[in-house]
């Protein structure tokens, strides 16, 4: 077997896994933005009647983020704890169409949390305390002393008889609930909190958008968002003022005289599981994260009424463009560079067609923590989350290179002594944004970003934008910024622009557990405390939700053995995360996107204008056809990180049937697949429409695949190289670029800024292999239109997140796979394999051993 071949297998494998240990998310589009009939506004009663709460998107749901907000409230007494005056809010199920019972509600995940103060008991479902409250049914038998807990009535399963026996069950706890147990009220009596509804994939007791078929027509099991305001009245009718710890609010939303307070307000999901019927023709189409969700969006266009399902396998550029060359490919596949020109196998060339306009995005999820002496103003401010935030490609490099203090925890010497502990201690970061100063403690100032393992041609591009800028490229080479910071030395002169994101400090320090003394014989790294993500969508969510999946080592006290534990996620209001993520998943999970600094000195956030503007400004590849993205543009408006998703098939190697349902594909893609929206066969939101000219691209490509598919053509020399163009994607001399075998000096930092440069994120240099053609055969439409209301089925799952695991698992999981290919996965079973301590810390540590200097599991 040849060398790449071999890195391909194992790629392939830790894909795999990657897949089974994420939990399989929903993927059609999502967004705040929603249609105004989806957006729903309900008002309090009684003592919360000026009370107004709108959701902003009722319809379509999936595990993404909706806003909540709302006007008329009383302002939260207690600026840095809550005291008085403030909202609950939960996700419940229920086929009442009254309401949910209090018992469906998914609330007290967060009980053991100490932080933000609060009363004894306001994040808990216990109902025996101090506070004794009348209308309350749910008690202890007679003669009894037992604590009462608000059993929770989980989906499928028999009502509770009796009480419940803690907090949490077999069901959630803090890593899955999605609660917010606490949310402010400002003083003008408005307020705002971003809430994950989660399918029955993330929460199996709700059980929300598990299909229901009624009359033929497949629809997914609403659910329920409850608000439980919260007054100055307690559950016993007593009043508190909230002047103290000992005069506040100290009972459960869920006791009852506080529940009968409650708002709720429907939430209709999308069907959970296969977008088409059983036994539909499929075809497989392979490619990047970049183009995934809008892909399985359109599938329940494209396979109503008969049409063709597209399975989806999500792989890295790199792998997919390996399998197109040596003729793999299941048929179509998704990537942004092309195959280089002298490597693509003897034939008539690929086809190309652009499907998708997006980009890549750096997303925060911070919140103002203003210290106790801070002014009655910026007091005010606790909680809310930032909403702007500027960059330079000094600071990427600066988050990306390990070269803040807290992004190596336990540092053996003192070479970072004179660094910031994170962003928001950084001169620099304060110079561009002062809106920062002040409001983040030592251990929130975000020392780095959530990213992703695998390697992807948009991460190429992001270290192009970076090594474009003369500050970044001399920081890279050691040169110290103007406040004296300098670069990580285990991350200095990178081989740049790289597919990935190279983490060489492997800091590591022996742990002792500080309540027994006893010695772990286990080392504590740096990426237990700062790891990868699967891929994108899992470092959106996982921002998102305030998780920096950061884990630690404990010793059981029982067997004295140490434990990998993931460590909690960061309490509600003290959240401070960043993540480099697709503009689809920012989009669906609600998180603001930063303002990167373009060549032309402007500060642009990636939106509709700006993306096109990128486009606009793209040069062409080596490829005829297809556009490369340039970083160093110096059009204003363009945003440098703007990358398009190219379709690309050998038509020569497709039978004819193959050729009809790719040009199918590809014809939707190019029509009503750009049209964005939330609902089914639209493209998500976050995605730009293609302009005309690459819509037209589309369509025509698509002809020319289905004309030629079946013919067969002679064997034909492969084509001579095009010129590379010139584009300005990477510093001149750096290690990248040609003139670095020539030249003595290459790799010296230049005060140049305008040096001719190589194209932006080069495809990978693999050899060639024979093509092989694909005996698939299925029919479809090419006249798909999208679906009716009744023929929207269900949301299909993401099948391969990336993520490396042992052969041994790999080879396990391929069995299973091969054994029953079309069967879902459990979602417990994956919740388990995914949260299992000891296969998630054999998992990091066979990545900590594989990572070096310059070497990263993908480049193998």
């Amino acid at each position: 077997m040849s060398g790449h071949r071999v890195m391909l297998a194992m790629m392939l494998a830790a894909t795999v896994i990657g897949g089974l240990l994420s939990s399989p998310l929903v993927l059609v589009a999502a967004g705040n933005t929603a249609p105004p009939d989806s957006t729903k506004t309900v008002s309090g009663e009684g003592d919360f009647a000026n009370l107004k709460v709108t959701v902003s998107q009722t319809q379509n749901l999936i595990n993404q983020a909706i806003t909540v907000s709302w006007t008329g409230g009383t302002p939260t007494v207690d600026t840095l704890g809550f005291q008085v005056n403030y909202l609950q809010i939960m996700q419940c199920w229920g086929d009442d169409p009254n309401g949910p019972d209090r018992t469906q509600c998914q609330f007290g995940g967060f009980a053991s949390v100490n932080t933000p103060s609060a009363g004894s008991w306001v994040r808990t479902r216990q109902l025996t305390t101090t506070v004794v409250d009348p209308n309350e049914t749910m008690n202890a038998p007679a003669g009894s002393q037992d604590t009462v807990y608000l059993p929770f009535w989980a989906a499928g399963r028999p009502k509770p008889t009796g009480p419940g026996t803690g907090n949490i069950n077999e069901f959630f706890d803090s890593q899955v609930t999605n609660e917010i147990p606490l949310a402010r009220t400002h003083g003008d009596g408005t307020g705002q909190e971003f809430f994950e509804v989660e399918t029955a994939v993330q929460a199996a007791g709700l059980g929300c958008g598990e299909p229901v078929i009624t009359g033929g027509s497949t629809t997914g099991r609403k659910c329920w968002l409850a608000i439980v305001p919260r007054g100055t009245k307690e559950a016993d009718g007593s009043t508190k003022t909230g002047k103290n710890d000992f005069d506040r609010l100290q009972s459960s939303p869920l006791s009852q005289s506080n529940w009968d307070n409650r708002i709720v307000i429907p939430l209709e999901f999308l069907p959970v599981g296969q977008p088409c019927p059983i036994g539909a023709p499929e075809r497989r189409v392979i490619g990047h994260e970049l183009a995934a969700e809008a892909v399985r969006q359109w599938q329940p266009a494209l396979c109503a009424g008969g049409g063709t399902l597209f399975g989806y396998t999500q792989l890295p550029d790199e792998v997919a463009r390996s399998l197109v060359l040596d003729g793999s490919s299941p048929g179509l596949a998704l990537l942004t560079n092309p195959v280089p020109p002298d490597e693509t196998p003897p034939g008539p060339p690929p086809v190309y067609a652009p499907v998708g306009l997006s980009g890549l995005a750096i997303v925060f999820n911070i919140e103002h923590q203003p210290p106790s002496n801070a002014s009655a103003a910026d007091l005010q401010l606790n909680g809310q989350r930032f909403t702007s935030m500027k960059l330079t490609p000094r600071l990427v490099a600066k988050l990306l290179t390990q070269s803040y203090r807290l992004a190596v925890p336990y540092v053996q010497g003192d070479y970072l002594k004179n660094n910031p502990y994170g962003l928001s201690r950084d001169p620099e970061f304060l110079g561009l944004n002062p809106e920062y100063k002040g409001f983040l403690d030592v251990d929130h100032s975000v020392p780095d970003a959530l990213v992703q393992l695998n390697g992807s041609d948009v991460t190429a591009l992001l270290w192009s934008w970076v090594m474009a800028d003369k500050d970044a490229r001399e920081f890279l080479a050691g040169k110290p910024d103007p406040s004296g910071m300098v670069v990580n030395p285990h991350n200095k002169d990178l081989a740049l622009p790289t597919s990935t994101f190279p983490r060489n400090d492997e800091s590591c320090q022996d742990q002792i557990d500080t309540s027994t003394g006893i010695d772990i014989p286990e080392r504590f790294c740096t990426l237990d405390a700062h790891p990868f993500a699967n891929d994108m969508h899992d470092a959106g969510r996982s921002a998102s939700r305030g998780d920096s999946q950061a884990r630690t080592t404990v010793v059981d006290g029982v067997g004295k053995i140490a434990i990998s534990q993931k460590q909690p996620r960061q309490d509600p209001g003290r959240r401070a995360l960043l993540a480099v993520v697709d503009a689809a998943t920012a989009s669906r999970y609600g998180l603001p996107t930063a303002e990167l600094l373009n060549a032309a000195g402007k500060f642009v956030a990636p939106t509709t204008e700006s993306l096109l503007a990128g486009e606009a400004a793209m040069k062409p590849s080596a490829v005829a056809g297809v556009l490369a993205s340039d970083p160093a543009a110096t059009d204003p408006a363009a945003y440098p990180l703007t990358a398009l998703s190219y379709a690309v098939t050998a038509p020569s190697t497709l039978d004819a049937a193959a050729g009809k349902d790719y040009a199918t594909l590809l014809r939707y893609a190019g029509g009503p697949g750009q049209q964005s929206g939330i609902a089914p066969g639209q493209l998500p939101l976050g995605m730009v429409p293609l302009p005309d000219k690459l819509k037209a691209q589309t369509i025509a490509a698509a002809a020319t695949i289905e004309a030629q598919a079946g013919k067969t053509t002679p064997n034909l020399p492969p084509p001579p190289r095009t010129t590379t163009p010139t584009v300005p994607a990477a510093a001149a001399g750096s290690p990248s670029s040609p003139s670095a075998a020539a030249d003595p000096s290459a790799g010296k930092p230049t005060s140049s800024t305008s040096a001719q440069l190589p194209a932006a994120n080069p495809p990978p240099r693999l050899a060639a292999g024979p093509a092989r053609g694909s005996a698939a055969s299925a029919s479809g439409d090419p006249g798909v239109k999208p679906p009716s209301p009744a023929q929207q089925p269900v949301a299909r799952v993401r099948r391969t997140p990336p993520l490396p695991g042992p052969a041994w698992l790999g080879a396990v999981i391929v069995i299973i796979l091969i054994g029953s290919a079309s069967a879902a996965i459990s979602p417990p079973v994956l919740h388990l394999l995914k949260t299992s301590p000891p296969v998630m810390h054999l998992l990091n540590g066979g990545i900590r051993r594989r990572l070096r200097k310059g070497v990263t599991p993908t480049e193998q």
